[in-house]
C-alpha cells in the first residue's frame, strides 16, 4: 500500500488572549468566526512571523506562546487543503487595528470563543489554550 503525504499550504493561528482573559475572533465575509493568523513563509521562524502577521493584519502587540493544536483541512480553500499550528498567544491591548483581509472582530469569553468554534478540533485547541492559560495564572499567584 503506497504511503500519502499531505500537500497543501502551512499557516498558523493565533487563539489570543487580551489582558482581560478574552479570546480575540475574526471574520471575513461569509466566512465563520475564526482565530488570526496566516500563511507562513519557507524558512521563517515560526512564533516570530506569527507576532509579525498578528501585527499586520490586526495590529496588536502579541507574545506568542507554545503551540496547543494541529488542524488540517479546516482553512483549505478547493484543491489547496491547509495544515495550521494553533498558538496560544497573549496581547498587551484589546486595541485591535483590521486590515483589509478582515472584515470584523469580537473579544468573546472563552466560552463563548468556543460555542463559536464550527469544528471539534477548534474546541479543543480553545480549551487546551484556556487550560494552559489558567495554569499559568496559578503559577504566577504561587510566585
Amino acid at each position: 500500500m503506497a504511503e500519502t503525504y499531505f500537500r497543501g499550504h502551512v499557516t498558523q493561528r493565533g487563539i489570543v488572549f487580551g489582558p482581560r482573559g478574552d479570546v480575540l475572533l475574526v471574520t471575513s465575509g461569509l466566512r465563520p468566526w475564526t482565530f488570526p493568523g496566516g500563511r507562513i513563509e519557507t524558512d521563517a521562524e515560526p512564533e516570530a512571523a506569527l507576532r509579525r502577521t498578528l501585527h499586520d493584519r490586526v495590529g496588536l502587540h502579541t507574545t506568542v506562546e507554545e503551540p496547543v493544536k494541529t488542524v488540517t483541512d479546516i482553512w483549505g480553500k478547493g484543491d489547496e487543503p491547509v495544515y495550521a499550528v494553533l498558538y496560544r498567544v497573549r496581547a498587551r491591548s484589546r486595541n485591535v487595528d483590521l486590515d483589509d483581509t478582515h472584515d470584523d472582530y469580537c473579544w468573546y469569553t472563552p466560552e463563548g470563543a468556543i460555542e463559536e468554534m464550527h469544528f471539534k478540533s477548534l474546541e479543543t485547541a480553545v480549551e487546551r489554550a484556556v487550560a494552559n492559560h489558567q495554569s499559568d495564572g496559578a503559577e504566577a499567584a504561587d510566585d
